[in-house]
């Protein structure tokens, strides 16, 4: 098991792609810190992962909130005495014409997306930078790569993503920390049904396929991404394998962007 003896904090790890990081950590011998805004939930995750003799601690986080941020930061070094990986995988996503979206649409994709992702790592590093080793992974989206038609702020909150984890690697690789970014393609989970399919299987049908409306030119593959195939990318940018990558993005979406 790769990750024995770690420490791996993950946000937004009630559901998704960020269960499935939590998950695949555990299984290869981490122990886990899990946040989530969804207390309930959450707490699922962390009941498959005690199943397996891990230590955990849960927090009911708003990555938006600095207070609530640095006190599950504390916590969890008064507790294990480290962080090592931090997976910065909270986010939100509402599907709204460009001419109909509100400034409360945009500062809330903003806070959560990009401004948590800001706060968790700032507080995350300071061990990190103390200790001269860390992974911080940041989950962005093929969507801060190319136009996605409804999704102006969720498209501008993951580009910004995507640039403050290459400042973040750039400032933090002489103390040994690396940082990168996962950039899913549509992904099987209950955010991509609910907001991009109006959880219709024709709209699913229509990412996979593409159209103007939906997901550009489609998924070459033929099929949408399973959360466990996203967890296995952050997976190995936590791992020894990639201890000289830092300041990368890695597109994770069946050949969507390619074409």
């Amino acid at each position: 098991m790769q990750f024995s003896g770690k420490i791996a904090m993950v946000t937004g790890a009630a559901q998704g792609i960020g269960k499935a990081i939590a998950l695949a950590f555990a299984r290869e011998g981490a122990n886990l810190v899990l946040a989530d805004v969804n207390s309930m939930k959450v707490q699922e995750t962390a009941a498959e992962i005690e199943r397996m003799g891990r230590k955990l601690l849960c927090f009911p986080t708003d990555v938006t909130v600095p207070g609530q941020v640095k006190e599950m930061v504390d916590k969890t070094i008064e507790t294990f005495g480290k962080i090592d990986i931090l997976v910065n995988n909270a986010g939100i996503l509402r599907a709204v014409p460009f001419l109909k979206a509100t400034e409360e649409d945009w500062d809330l994709t903003l806070d959560v997306n990009l401004k948590g992702v800001f706060l968790c790592s700032q507080a995350a590093a300071h061990n990190m930078v103390a200790r001269q080793s860390g992974r911080i992974i940041s989950v962005a989206s093929n969507a801060g790569k190319v136009p996605r038609v409804n999704n102006a702020a969720y498209c501008a909150s993951k580009a910004g993503v995507i640039l403050l984890t290459r400042v973040i690697a750039l400032e933090l690789a002489k103390y040994g920390v690396t940082a990168n970014a996962l950039c899913p393609g549509a992904t099987e989970t209950e955010l991509l049904v609910k907001t991009q399919s109006g959880g219709l299987s024709q709209g699913l049908d229509g990412i996979i396929k593409g159209s103007l409306e939906t997901f550009r030119a489609g998924i070459p593959m033929g099929r949408l991404a399973k959360p466990e195939e996203q967890a296995a990318m952050v997976l190995f940018l936590a791992s020894d394998a990639a201890s000289h990558i830092t300041g990368q993005t890695f597109i994770v979406d069946g050949g969507q962007t390619m074409v």
